[in-house]
């Protein structure tokens, strides 16, 4: 999946990401050469996550450096990192690939989904401000209208918003670090769960009774609407590899 493919955008600065390899973080380089390598791997992070190089894209070193505007040898110590992290295959004398991630992987992503996904709803209902419930009810209002409007990339982004919304109503760093882990593998999925029609719409409804419980300060009943949403999730994901399997090939 590509559609609406983004273009490579410069790299800017975000905060350290304390997984990294000791190899990097005790490499002896100088601070400002620190500093571009956290630049350049954040940039190329974000951009694999954001689907601008799809799974199993060769990431060619030369035009690569050009486009993060750094060394060879620099991106070569940016791509060791994101190897680690499970977003690139280095392969010898080849260079690196975009990881691509198996259905049975997705599937076994989706279950530590629905474990952690259950938890922080649960933090939400415990924890979410008045504003923030008033913020998951505004985008939900937004959502159903871009379902209406049948506009499929902002009722993507729409999705993408409301989890985002909810995690951050639970107020739990490490447990918002664990979630963002585990995006990338499901994107090519995620979207294809999406198309199996009635799956935006029965989304939509699962979102409103989670919001529901959040709102109304109800910690088991969010648990219980985040679990079972991801579980649709997954048995959407299993439907459409049928329809995928099952359809006519002309």
């Amino acid at each position: 999946m590509n559609a609406g493919r983004k273009t490579p955008t410069a790299a800017t600065p975000r905060p350290a990401d304390s997984a990294a390899p000791s190899a990097v973080r005790s490499s002896g380089a100088a601070p400002r050469d620190l500093a571009k390598i956290e630049q350049a791997y954040q940039q190329l992070k974000r951009d694999i996550m954001d689907g601008v190089y799809s799974a199993n894209e060769r990431l060619v070193e030369a035009p690569l450096a050009r486009v993060l505007n750094i060394s060879r040898n620099t991106l070569r110590t940016v791509m060791a990192r994101l190897e680690y992290e499970g977003l690139v295959v280095l392969e010898p004398n080849r260079g690196g690939r975009v990881r691509s991630f198996s259905l049975e992987e997705a599937h076994d992503v989706l279950r530590v989904r629905e474990a952690m996904e259950s938890l922080v709803a649960r933090l939400a209902a415990e924890r979410a401000t008045d504003e923030q419930r008033a913020g998951l009810r505004s985008v939900l209002e937004a959502t159903e209208q871009a379902l209406k409007d049948d506009d499929i990339m902002r009722y993507t982004a729409l999705n993408r918003e409301f989890h985002a919304r909810v995690i951050e109503a639970a107020r739990s760093p490490k447990a918002a670090s664990v979630l963002e882990s585990l995006h990338f593998p499901l994107v090519k999925y995620q979207f294809q769960a999406v198309m199996v029609p009635g799956r935006k719409a029965d989304s939509l409804a699962e979102h409103h009774d989670l919001t529901s419980a959040i709102v109304a300060g109800d910690p088991e009943a969010a648990e219980r609407s985040a679990r079972l949403h991801i579980q649709q999730v997954r048995a959407t994901l299993a439907r459409s590899e049928e329809l995928t399997r099952t359809k006519p090939a002309w």
